[in-house]
């Protein structure tokens, strides 16, 4: 396709339109580099000027993203949560992207830090099992969780197995155990220089923070976790009604903070 330089509509919007179309059309998948500015320039016979204008049109429409000293890229489909249900992120990825890949570079019993130990409802000198678990999606790190369980459920547990298997799914097969409920709390935060780096992402980036305890059906505590999504791979998907009694969200007054 030419531009129509006699066209009212100016060049920069006739770019944005053109590649916003082979975005719509699967010309340019998601997660797929876009030819870089000096092609486009080339290709359309525009300036960079024109070009970079109609990039930042398509960025700000949320369709493309661009990545610091990579290039910019058409923005990854977003993976949904719902806040309707208790589902663990592994059990999520499980069910809708089974080639993810997950790492534990940390699966080791240490003594509770204060925080776990009240969040478990555990003794001051108890031990946890402490797991640190990357997970990878097409070669992309998308979340990276820190689990804390009581010993006596995590020595049931190998790296192979949290590597494999939903913390969820391990609880109830190895201890028996279903689970009931969990109290968690979302917010957005910055991302550090370490989680930079983990999630492969610009310091400074927009992370999705999770801090969930989650219960058995004895009202026993078997899990404390903490998750950090990348803030453009993930959103949060709730029904709400107008009338509040029909909302099925609960609200809670025990979160335990852990891992600031």
């Amino acid at each position: 396709m030419k531009m129509e330089r006699d066209s009212l509509t100016p060049l920069y919007s006739q770019l944005a339109a053109l590649l916003r179309r082979q975005i719509e059309t699967g010309d340019f998948e998601p997660g797929r580099a876009i030819p870089a500015e000096s092609e486009l320039v080339r290709r359309y016979q525009v300036s960079r000027v024109t070009v970079r204008k109609a990039l930042d049109v398509l960025v700000d429409e949320g369709l493309i993203v661009r990545q610091q000293g990579k290039g910019t890229f058409v923005r990854p489909s977003l993976l949904e949560e719902s806040l309707t249900s208790l589902q663990g992120f592994a059990e999520l990825m499980v069910s809708t992207h089974p080639e993810q890949v997950m790492e534990a570079p940390v699966f080791e019993f240490i003594p509770a830090p204060e925080a776990v130990a009240a969040a478990l409802a555990l003794d001051a000198d108890a031990y946890v099992l402490h797991i640190e678990r990357r997970h990878i999606l097409e070669g992309v790190p998308i979340a990276y969780a820190t689990i804390f369980l009581p010993a006596n459920l995590g020595r049931a547990l190998t790296v192979d197995d949290v590597c494999t298997t939903p913390i969820y799914t391990l609880i109830k097969e190895r201890a028996g155990l279903s689970i009931k409920r969990a109290a968690q709390t979302i917010r957005a935060v910055s991302a550090n220089e370490e989680m930079a780096a983990v999630l492969d992402v610009p310091p400074g980036a927009p992370l999705l923070s999770v801090h969930r305890t989650t219960y058995s059906t004895e009202e026993t505590p078997v899990e404390t976790i903490k998750l950090l999504y990348r803030g453009d791979r993930h959103e949060l998907a709730l029904e709400l009604y107008r009338n509040a009694s029909e909302n099925l969200l609960r609200p809670i007054k025990n979160i335990v903070a852990i891992m600031e």
